[in-house]
């Protein structure tokens, strides 16, 4: 009796179970330990995105087997008919090579997927398209295995009756180019640099198809999940805890924290859920823990702008709010009065502290793109990455051990860098572009102070964002970006000799000159692509390998120009700065390289400064990078009033008094290829971490936890309402332009 071909009821229940299953990969990626609840909704979230992909493998699966009969196939397989010894192999064989033509489809969704991925300016665009991308390579797959089997038996049986191929069988050879297909397949995955995006749930997508694909064709119409009493409770079962799980969500406090931040498919489903809930077209939703606080008025939501004294929460943080900006500018670094003090035990009042005179000191500014504090010798790291920088550091400078970017990427951070103000605060053109430009007249930059100051202005470096971020170079007499390269061409750039020999020839220029000069320099080698380079011992070949050897490739640049300094005797009355930008992630919370998230990896960065008479030591204080610019204007005798951050000066010459107790912020502004919206605050060695496109707070104690993995809030909801509440006015004050 022929048998029946899959029934859209058994696909159906087979993508439900399949999914189920493949939600427990989720569990690797979210906080451990996992409360039990909070796994079992990820697996219900995950069994209902089975039941979406599983409505049109209802409609493919049994059209397919009508077609192709891949059932008889499968059951000719395993209760063959009496064959010679060699049809066997080579049916074996033609397996194999099935096998093999059902992984090229796979291998190329993922490789060109990957790719074309980072080309979607909207994350809307790229969900689907990775989504209906893992469907068609699942389905291609099966075709062809299928196909290639019947093809390639029959052509074996012609070619080889007996089953062999010389001292080997038939079956033999499509199972080694299996494995060496599979090899291939990982080592070159393994080398996509697809680790900015969040891809764990395109992982589960493409295997959850594959296997229920594979699952309802092996059945064929048969055992229990065609029809019956097993199917059905299965059925029901699965999607009572789908329904239980995202019904239920809101509810849930430790999954709203969670899953949005860490989920696969589970996350993916809520934000589909949100979409779908979002009554009045805000992006935001009322429902599902979506943070909307009025779903009726698309302009009330939490990515709108706060409108002081207005009387409505516009962004849905804690209430209207106060005309005060937390991160307003700070004041006189030096005032000239007195500064307050303390009575001594005998009741005379101790003396002020000394006050710093201003010298007209050179400024060079080193920014070496993308580097991580861990990862230099001078911050303890083990490996000998940057021995040039650690020795003049040692001898000639102030390490700051606690210091934090104020943005995870170079378009936000280097803007905030040289106008000392927050990325939210800075003058943009139009603050969600990629590559966004100042506004004229509404900062003062770094170069445009020291031009304005009498000094002699100019920067090196070789790099397209100078380029396409307008307002960037204002005020420098000479910018020196010859030798830049595309977007796609820097990628391989190695231009960190180009950069020392620019710079060197400038210091060697503008030595002994009468005027002052302020020079900024850029290194950007440790931004990946990651290269290797013969000049260095390289640490092996994988992705941070690699990142080291590119720190210690520009050390290795760095050492001519502190050569430089030396020998023109600059280091007698040059100030010198260098720092990084933003850090590097390796997987700490879900990512590869930058831009994505405000964790230590990506935030926290070196600082040494080296001022003339200072002596050279280590600090513990808190400092932002906003803090550069109103520390070198102060040590200079300008004036920064614009500039949020605080004078370094107290902690560099002993001289003045520093603010203990201060908070630093840092943010994640939304631009086209990365749509979220996060903000950071630091006070003490607390950290707070607000999500305001996924509706989550975490709260980290970095004394105990530096690698952020245990959210306090888990533990105790009220944990440092304070400093939340500090973030929100923080929030609210956000100019939104």
């Amino acid at each position: 009796m022929e048998p029946r071909k899959p029934s859209f009821f058994s696909v159906f229940v087979a993508s439900l179970l399949t999914f189920a299953i493949v939600g427990l990969l989720e569990l690797s990626g979210l906080p451990s330990p996992t409360p039990a609840v909070m796994a079992l909704r990820a697996v219900g979230l995950s069994a209902l995105a089975g039941a979406l992909v599983g409505i049109p493998l209802c409609i493919l699966v049994p059209a397919f087997s009508r077609v192709a009969d891949p059932g008889a196939a499968w059951r000719r397989l395993i209760w063959p008919a009496r064959e010679t010894p060699g049809a066997a192999l080579n049916r074996a064989a033609a397996w194999g090579l099935a096998g093999l033509a059902a992984l090229l489809p796979l291998a190329l969704v993922a490789f060109l997927g990957g790719k074309m991925a980072h080309g979607f300016n909207q994350r809307a665009f790229a969900g689907p398209f990775t989504a209906l991308a893992a469907l068609m390579g699942a389905f291609v797959g099966v075709v062809l295995a299928f196909t290639v089997r019947d093809l390639g038996a029959r052509l074996l049986d012609r070619l080889f009756p007996k089953g062999r191929l010389g001292p080997i069988t038939t079956a033999t050879a499509p199972l080694l180019l299996v494995v060496l297909a599979l090899a291939a397949v990982g080592f070159k995955l393994s080398g996509l640099e697809l680790g900015a995006w969040r891809l764990g749930w395109f992982a589960q997508l493409a295997l959850g198809s594959a296997v229920a694909t594979a699952l309802s064709l092996v059945l064929s119409g048969r055992g229990p999940l065609r029809s019956g009493p097993v199917g059905g409770v299965t059925a029901l079962l699965l999607l009572g805890l789908a329904g239980w799980s995202l019904g239920t969500f809101a509810d849930d406090a430790a999954a709203t924290r969670a899953l949005p931040l860490h989920g696969g498919l589970s996350r993916v489903v809520i934000g589909m859920a949100r979409t779908l809930a979002d009554a009045d077209g805000d992006g935001f939703s009322a429902a599902f823990a979506g943070g909307d606080c009025d779903d009726d008025n698309h302009e009330v939501h939490p990515g709108a702008r706060e409108v002081p004294g207005n009387g409505l929460d516009d962004n849905c943080e804690g209430g209207d709010a106060p005309l005060t900006d937390p991160a307003a500018p700070a004041a006189d670094p030096d005032p000239p009065e007195a500064v307050p003090v303390a009575a001594t035990d005998g009741g005379v009042p101790a003396p002020a502290p000394p006050r710093y005179a201003p010298q007209k000191f050179n400024v060079l500014f080193i920014l070496v793109d993308t580097t991580r504090y861990d990862h230099l010798g001078l911050y303890g790291y083990k490996r000998d990455t940057s021995p040039n920088l650690d020795a003049w550091a040692k001898a000639n400078a102030v390490v700051f051990d606690r210091v934090y970017a104020h943005a995870p990427n170079t378009p936000r951070s280097l803007p905030s860098i040289f106008t000392g103000r927050y990325p939210s605060r800075v003058g943009w053109v139009q603050r969600f572009a990629s590559f966004a430009s100042l506004a004229p007249g509404r900062n003062e930059l770094f170069l445009e102070i020291f031009q304005a100051g009498g000094y002699r202005t100019e920067a090196v470096s070789t790099h397209w964002y100078f380029e396409r971020a307008g307002g960037i170079k204002s005020g420098a007499d000479l910018w020196d970006n010859d030798g830049f390269l595309t977007i796609k061409d820097s990628n391989t750039q190695s231009a960190s000799p180009q950069i020392t020999q620019k710079l060197v020839a400038r210091l060697d220029a503008l030595a002994g000159k009468e005027q002052p000069f302020a020079i900024f320099a850029h290194y950007f080698d440790p931004h990946s692509r990651y290269m290797q380079h013969k000049e260095i011992k390289g640490f092996g070949d994988g992705l941070m390998d690699k990142y080291d050897g590119e720190i210690a490739y520009t050390d290795l640049h760095l050492k001519p120009v502190f050569e430089a300094l030396e020998r023109n005797k600059l280091l007698e009355n040059t100030v010198v700065v260098i720092t990084s930008d933003h850090g590097e992630a390796f997987k700490e919370h879900g990512f590869h390289f930058h831009g994505r998230t405000l964790y230590e990896e990506e935030t926290r960065v070196p600082l040494v400064v080296h001022v003339p008479g200072a002596e050279a030591g280590r600090r513990d204080a808190l400092v932002g990078l906003v803090d550069l610019l109103p520390t070198l204007t102060h040590l200079v005798g300008l004036k920064s009033p614009q500039a949020m951050g605080q004078s370094l000066v107290p902690l560099l010459t002993g001289l003045g008094t520093w603010r203990e107790d201060r908070t630093v912020y840092a943010e994640s502004l939304p631009y086209p290829h990365w749509e979220q919206h996060t903000v950071a605050l630091i006070e003490g060695h607390t950290k707070v971490l607000r999500s305001v496109t996924d509706n989550v707070w975490q709260v980290f104690d970095l004394k105990t936890d530096p690698g952020e993995q245990r959210n306090l809030l888990d533990a105790d909801p009220e944990a440092h309402r304070d400093l939340r509440d500090k973030l929100v006015r923080f929030l609210d004050a956000d100019p939104g332009e």
